[in-house]
């Protein structure tokens, strides 16, 4: 029993430093969607840590979703379907979408594969070597509403050469008539072919992009979509080892390939019949990357530093089509004690990690999975009881021999963050190992 103490109050004095570490690092930004999608990716892959895959054959399938996002896709389409004047239906636009101005959005969805090879030992390290495939893509959505001019709107089609979308921009739009078709206009102008009016129209998938005379002469708030979507594909070997009783960690070699978009999708596209615009080509990038985590644990307790998607070099890209998200590694500190009597347990825990893009001091998180096991450890019931700086964190996972499932349901602690309302996000977990 001293000894039970005794653990529990150096983990105590590790966690209120790394605490004071963690939590000490705090900063103010303006809304950056590519920043946001890091911090909450990074955040599903802590949920993913704490559900280690182990030394087995294995298929994990994870998804997760924000509570209102299929009501938003749902509202979205029948701005394609209003009528009325154009004025009018960009104020039907806003009616519709308002309840989820300046929130965000999320579907995130990863499979994981794992074959485990044989282990051996190596200069007095034990290592055990998987085949590890994972692949995943997230998107987040904030819808808001911008000041949009038709400069703007117009520069917004990017998908077009630069020299027609200024061909556009510098045509008279004299004499038109609200809803008139602007990019026929510009065709009876001469400002621009039939065959660039017909390529324009077949990249945004809309019949024409209507006169709207708010827009034209002066700035108008307009609903607007800001997408952000990644899709990520690693492969590669990871060597699990332990040394002695102390020490353990593993280094991972991966070719990792990444493809990242980012649109705006603003009303009068939308309303132009634009809803099912196709996103573009992405853009993409082949590399090879390391993970690596060094950890040491004393009886029940342990800590690690990992380092995650470290580039090492390019194997495949297109020039000047990088992925936005960038290879910026992942840096993470982790701390835990395990405690046991009969057949139940208490893990809490304690960490953070940074990427570019957001610190130390947005990204901590506490908690303690609460467990009960029997028959080996091949029953088991875990709760999982969490948080960070803008969720309460509660998870139920069910292991039922060669499987277990877990459920996920995140509360916001807290309003909103650089100006957009923290979501709520549920998510659910399947894996079979043997």
């Amino acid at each position: 029993m001293k000894r039970i103490f005794y653990l529990a109050k150096n983990f105590r004095s590790l966690s209120i430093a790394m605490a004071m570490t963690l939590f000490g690092v705090q900063a103010a930004n303006a809304y950056d969607l590519i920043k946001r999608t890091k911090l909450i990716d990074d955040r599903f892959k802590t949920q993913e840590m704490l559900r280690p895959f182990g030394h087995d054959f294995l298929l994990d399938v994870s998804a997760a979703i924000t509570s209102d996002v299929q009501d938003l896709i749902d509202d979205a389409d029948k701005i394609g379907k209003l009528t009325g004047t154009t004025q009018q239906q960009v104020d039907q636009a806003n009616t519709i979408l308002t309840k989820y101005y300046n929130t965000e959005q999320t579907i995130r969805a990863r499979v994981n594969l794992g074959v485990p090879i044989f282990s051996f030992s190596l200069f007095g390290i034990r290592w055990q070597p998987n085949l590890r495939v994972d692949a995943g893509l997230i998107a987040v959505i904030n819808p808001k509403k911008e000041s949009i001019t038709f400069t703007s709107l117009i520069d917004n089609l990017d998908q077009i050469p630069a020299s027609v979308r200024t061909a556009i921009k510098g045509c008279s739009l004299t004499g038109l008539s609200d809803g008139d078709d602007i990019i026929a206009h510009c065709v009876t102008q001469g400002a621009i072919t039939q065959a660039e009016a017909d390529f324009l129209k077949s990249a945004y998938k809309i019949s024409k992009i209507p006169y709207l005379a708010s827009i034209v002469n002066s700035s108008s708030d307009l609903p607007v979509f800001d997408n952000y979507i990644k899709a990520d594909a690693k492969v590669g070997l990871q060597f699990d080892y332990t040394k002695d009783n102390h020490w353990f960690g593993n280094l991972g070699i991966n070719a990792l390939a990444r493809a990242d978009l980012h649109k705006k999708l603003d009303a009068t596209l939308l309303i132009a019949g634009g809803g099912n615009i196709d996103m573009g080509e992405p853009n993409t990038q082949v590399v090879t990357a390391v993970d690596y985590r060094l950890g040491y644990k004393n009886a029940n307790y342990s800590t690690f530093f990992a380092i995650e998607e470290m580039k090492l070099a390019t194997m495949s890209d297109k020039p000047g089509r990088s992925p936005s998200y960038g290879f910026n590694p992942l840096i993470r500190l982790h701390a835990q004690a395990d405690f046991r009597l009969w057949f139940l347990s208490a893990t809490p825990f304690i960490g953070s990690h940074a990427r570019s893009g957001y610190g130390f001091g947005d990204a901590y998180y506490l908690g303690s999975d609460w467990g009960a096991h029997v028959w080996g450890d091949r029953l088991g019931l875990v709760l999982r009881t969490q948080v960070d700086k803008e969720h309460l964190t509660l998870a139920l996972r069910l292991k039922l021999w060669i499987m277990q499932l877990e459920v996920t349901s995140q509360s916001p602690l807290k309003n909103e963050v650089d100006g957009a309302k923290v979501s709520g996000l549920y998510m659910a977990n399947l894996r079979f190992f043997f």
